[in-house]
């Protein structure tokens, strides 16, 4: 029984030795990119450098991947040892590249350069912004038959059309809200964003500022209806006063 009991022991503790084993594997290689756009225009060229440091910690060779949606792309990946360059690959081209990379004989740090075209927007959809995204840069390791992926960094896209299309739905729906959504706003609202998603901005702005503005009118009719009534409670209250008063003096005056 005590020999039972010491071996599910020692597996316990050889699974949290691997569990710890494989979390300093992926924990190994740490990913940051310089300023990536989070948004872009269609048709505008970005760029940015993902740079992988301590590359060699777990793998003294491997092969770096990364793929991107832009087009024209071109790519450098430049290898370092404590700060100074040591080897350099440019003109990898592609939308999809693949190197070999290796500590031999010195580095630690990788450097990925890409720059490249934004493409048209993937698709419409207002509600699922999302979708108008486009992969910016996802890197990969691969070791042997095991690949990992690294970091994605994607990008909105966006046309002028469209983001016009879609702040003018956003300032029509916060109207909206603000008035209580009103009877009649919010299918307007609704056909605004049809449009927008069948990329017919022009009527989605149409309608998104009708919408805006029946919320407003709205708002500003129940604004006049309140204060009405808060004037006339006020008139009946102070001639109410008035009249009580008065009757009190006249009763005074009798009692005299």
């Amino acid at each position: 029984m005590n020999w039972i009991r010491s071996s599910k022991g020692t597996i316990v503790v050889a699974l949290f030795v691997v569990c710890l084993g494989a979390v300093g594997t992926a924990a190994a290689l740490t990913v940051t990119a310089d300023d990536p756009a989070r948004e872009a225009q269609a048709g505008s060229e970005i760029n940015t450098t993902v740079t992988i440091d301590d590359a060699f910690t777990e793998n003294s060779q491997w092969t770096v991947g990364a793929e991107t949606e832009l087009n024209n792309v071109s790519w450098t990946l430049e290898e370092y040892d404590q700060g100074s360059r040591v080897e350099q690959w440019s003109d990898l081209g592609g939308q999809s590249i693949s190197q070999d990379v290796s500590s031999d004989p010195s580095g630690d740090e990788l450097r990925l350069q890409i720059r490249g075209e934004v493409p048209a927007v993937p698709e419409y959809n207002y509600s699922n912004p999302a979708a108008e995204n486009v992969t910016f840069v996802a890197v990969t390791s691969t070791s042997g038959d095991n690949t990992q992926t690294l970091e994605t960094y994607s990008v909105h896209v966006y046309t002028n059309e469209s983001k016009n299309a879609r702040e003018a739905i956003d300032a029509a729906r916060a109207a909206s809200d603000s008035a209580g959504n009103p009877d009649g706003v919010e299918s307007t609202i609704d056909n605004a964003i049809s449009s927008y998603n069948s990329g017919n901005f022009e009527n989605a702005m149409d309608l998104a500022n009708e919408a805006e503005q029946k919320a407003t009118s709205s708002q500003q009719t129940s604004q006049l209806v309140l204060f009405g009534a808060v004037a006339v409670v006020a008139i009946a209250v102070i001639g109410g006063g008035v009249y009580y008063w008065r009757n009190r003096g006249d009763d005074y005056d009798k009692l005299r």
